[in-house]
């Protein structure tokens, strides 16, 4: 089989997989009914009543995932770090490359020098990129493959693919659109462009290997007997306000009976009978009025709170996420509250963090400089000021540098180091003037 066979039928193969997890993230996924008489019943209902709480299992990491600082050994190497942030507005999309790699489980970025020179970083969705890893080797990449559809100034859908290897990138067109594509799909080579860094220029931001699973995969079950709940709960609401009512009377006139047709069977007539709030119905043969009792509300609310609590448990994400009011942990309740959570935030620390060194490694490199790049996050655990300073005195106690200390604390690079150099130099200032004043009260006590 062909590399651009393997690489579409990888990303053909992956996409309902990546549409699925995008539509739990935003709340437009389909609600499930194993009834076909619900399904033809509420399947058009209740649309925008959605508790969409599977969205806060991926917020919940994704906001402690923040890089602090990506530094270099050398100086120079930290100028091209910091202009190449600054020109590809990373503290935006660094952010987003984090929420779509959460979302989808993986996602890339592509860099590549523009027209004018300058490096740029761009965000690429797996519903269009992938990579292929060597089957003996899974560490090794064996090359990359980016997929899309554009439309002509004829209106034609036009595809076009470029395959990714260590020393030239590869492009392909064919006519046809990304929802009709599928591996046999005939690509006609178009070019061959030169690679001259050794290295494809695609970087995997995956939360688990080999691709990656979606933050809230655990949620969707959840999530799904949620919506089922309160949709189901929206629907009948109706009947709260507006009791669906009944007449049952022996005799009257067709005006009364204008629902029952007199040349029908009764089954035939029963089958008639509307069902809805405010609805009258009105049967033959007892004489007798009243209304249908709505559903008990809390038949629906109160297994919200329980499905809830199972979907805390099962993503290992801190119930009070859930519940923004009511009792909140704090001090060490909260910090084992969030011990899971924290645990999981660290992991895809790794993860990206060994995706963004790649990364920018490849930058110094087409710079022309080989050099080691470190990347360091902000604090991701939940602390007051006071109980994060106590924390950082503890590891000045032990031994960590006040440089460090300062970085982990949430200062720059530039300010924690302009700190250490003022303290340093007021420690020799006033070891002068210790100095001074003992050499002075030597001298008077020699007088």
């Amino acid at each position: 089989m062909s590399d651009v066979k393997k690489a579409l039928t990888s990303i053909i193969e992956r996409r309902n997989h990546y549409i699925k997890a995008e539509a739990y993230y935003e709340g437009d996924q389909a609600e499930v009914f194993p009834s076909l008489r619900w399904n033809r019943l509420l399947r058009n209902q209740g649309t925008d009543f959605r508790f969409n709480f599977a969205r806060t299992v991926v917020d919940s990491v994704l906001n402690r995932l923040e890089i602090a600082n990506v530094m270099s050994p050398e100086e120079r190497g930290n100028q091209i770090l910091n202009q190449v942030w600054e020109q590809n507005d990373l503290e935006i999309d660094a952010d987003e490359i984090h929420r779509k790699a959460l979302v989808y489980g993986d996602c890339y970025a592509i860099v590549w020098p523009d027209e004018t020179g300058e490096v740029t970083i761009n965000y690429n969705s797996p519903l269009t990129t992938v990579i292929m890893y060597d089957e003996e080797n899974p560490r090794i990449k064996s090359y990359a493959a980016k997929m899309w559809e554009i439309t002509d100034a004829n209106d034609r859908k036009t595809l076009r693919l470029n395959m990714y290897y260590p020393d030239r990138i590869e492009k392909y067109m064919a006519f046809g659109s990304t929802d009709t594509v599928v591996p046999g799909t005939g690509f006609q080579f178009m070019e061959s462009v030169e690679n001259p860094w050794g290295e494809i220029p695609v970087f995997h931001f995956r939360t688990a290997k080999q691709y990656g699973r979606p933050e809230h995969q655990d949620a969707f079950g959840p999530q799904d007997a949620i919506n089922k709940l309160v949709v189901t709960h929206m629907y009948t609401i109706d009947y709260q306000g507006a009791p669906q009512r009944y007449a049952l009377a022996n005799g009257g006139n067709d005006a009364e009976f204008q629902d029952f047709d007199d040349d029908a069977t009764e089954r035939e007539n029963l089958g008639s009978l509307k069902n809805g709030p405010g609805e009258l119905w009105y049967l033959k043969g007892v004489t007798k009025v009243g209304e249908f009792s709505p559903a008990d509300h809390q038949t629906f609310t109160e297994p919200v709170k329980d499905f809830v609590r199972s979907m805390a448990s099962l993503t290992n994400t801190p119930l009070h996420y859930f519940e923004k009011t009511g009792n909140i942990p704090s001090g060490e309740a909260l910090r084992t509250a969030e011990a899971p959570l924290l645990k999981k935030v660290e992991d895809r620390q790794i993860s990206f963090g060994s995706a963004w060194r790649d990364l920018f490694r490849f930058i110094l490199r087409i710079e022309g400089l080989n050099t080691d790049v470190q990347i360091k996050w902000e604090a991701s655990e939940s602390m007051d000021s006071l109980a994060a300073w106590e924390v950082a005195v503890k590891k000045r106690v032990v031994g960590v540098s006040l440089e460090q200390v300062l970085i982990e604390m949430g200062y720059d690079l530039e300010v924690a180091q302009r700190i250490v150099a003022e303290r340093e130099i007021d420690a020799q200032l006033s070891q002068g003037m210790n100095t001074n004043n003992v050499m002075l009260e030597q001298g008077m006590n020699n007088e």
